[in-house]
Parts: C-alpha cells; sequence; structure tokens
C-alpha cells in the first residue's frame, strides 16, 4: 500500500508531460477506456498538451512529489456555437485508484470551468466503466445518450454513454464566451486547487 502524504492539486506544467504521458499510455495501448489506438508521440502530447491547456484548465494531482492523476476540459465541438460546452477527462495511475484522487481533481476542474463562463460540461464513457459513471453521477452528471457498439477496439465493440452537467442557466444573449484560462484572476485557480487539495488531504487523514 502506497503511504499518501505531501497531496497537492495543481495546473500541468511542460515539466510534468512525461509523466502524464506515462499514465496514459496503458490506458490506450491495454484498456478500452479510451478508444485511441496510438500512444501519441511526446512531441504530439506537448503539442496537444499546450493547446488544451492555453485555453482549459489542465490539472495534475501530486502525491509523494509523484504525479497521481490528471485531469483535464477540451472543447466539446470546434463550431463556435458550441464555445460554451467542454469535455471532460481524468485518468489516475492505478496505484492511486479508490483514495478520491479523481473527485479532488474534479472539484478543481469543474470550479475553475463555472468561473470562466461554460455551461455545459460533457463526459463520453466507453462501457463498461462503473467507476467513471459514478464519479460522474457524484458530481450531478445525467446520462443524455447511449451510443450502442460505437467503439471497435480489442476484438470487441463498445458502446459509449454521454454525459451532461449544466452548470448555469444560460444568457438569452450572450456577448462574449468563456474566458480562457489565463484571462481568470490567478485567485481563481489557486483556490480552487487549494481547496480540492484540502479536501483530498482529509480523505486521507480519516
Amino acid at each position: 500500500m502506497v503511504a499518501i502524504r505531501n497531496v497537492e492539486i495543481r495546473p500541468a506544467t511542460a515539466d510534468d508531460e512525461m509523466a502524464i504521458l506515462a499514465i496514459y499510455g496503458p490506458f490506450v495501448s491495454d484498456s478500452t477506456v479510451t478508444f485511441v489506438n496510438e500512444i501519441p508521440t511526446p512531441q504530439d502530447f506537448h503539442e496537444k498538451m499546450a493547446r488544451v491547456a492555453r485555453r482549459f484548465p489542465y490539472l495534475v494531482c501530486t502525491i509523494n512529489g509523484e504525479i497521481a492523476g490528471f485531469a483535464f476540459a477540451a472543447e466539446e465541438r470546434p463550431h463556435a456555437a458550441f464555445q460554451w460546452n467542454a469535455e471532460l477527462s481524468v485518468f489516475l495511475d492505478p496505484l492511486f485508484h479508490r483514495k478520491g484522487v479523481a473527485t479532488a481533481l474534479y472539484t478543481a476542474l469543474i470550479q475553475i470551468l463555472k468561473r470562466q463562463g461554460f455551461y455545459n460540461l460533457y463526459a463520453a464513457i466507453s462501457l463498461p466503466n462503473d467507476a467513471s459513471v459514478a464519479l460522474h453521477k457524484h458530481f450531478g452528471f445525467e446520462s443524455r445518450c447511449l451510443y450502442e457498439k460505437s467503439g471497435y477496439k480489442m476484438g470487441a465493440w463498445h458502446d459509449m454513454v454521454w454525459m451532461h452537467l449544466r452548470l448555469g442557466q444560460p444568457q438569452e444573449n450572450p456577448t462574449q464566451g468563456p474566458r480562457r484560462i489565463d484571462e481568470l484572476v490567478p485567485n481563481d485557480i489557486s483556490t480552487a486547487c487549494a481547496m480540492a487539495t484540502a479536501l483530498l488531504s482529509g480523505a486521507q487523514s480519516v
């Protein structure tokens, strides 16, 4: 059992990229959690992570100085009409499953997205994945659509469920879209991360 100490939720940096990729890679090669079939190269991963982090929160959880998991939001669709939507993802090192890491990461992630002004959050979950469905239900996500046999990976067809969370009531005639992550007051991000860190630290102390 891994001893839990020195817990922190914080924005990811370029120095975290290889540790994040090391967590993500086995989900690509050895599971159907993601329908991605090839592990991205370090350069491709760097470019995608940088592109996502320019607009959305991209967070890591460190425990004992090591990356235990990461979570991020990304655009749900590329068209301007969908700019108030975001799609969420979370991946954990298997050593840190069922320790509250995903809950803490999502606590900070959703709070930051709310401060940015997003209205709709989505999660696309390949089935079966009871843990992910339960995590999203915990935060109020509801199942909206089931795509049967929508992805073929590892020798079998898999269903996908789309889950949705409404963060607030959309304005009738919005004059601007959500703020980019770098347009937030820095305290908005640090406060959300500190609250999530305290949540996770408290969960480990009981």
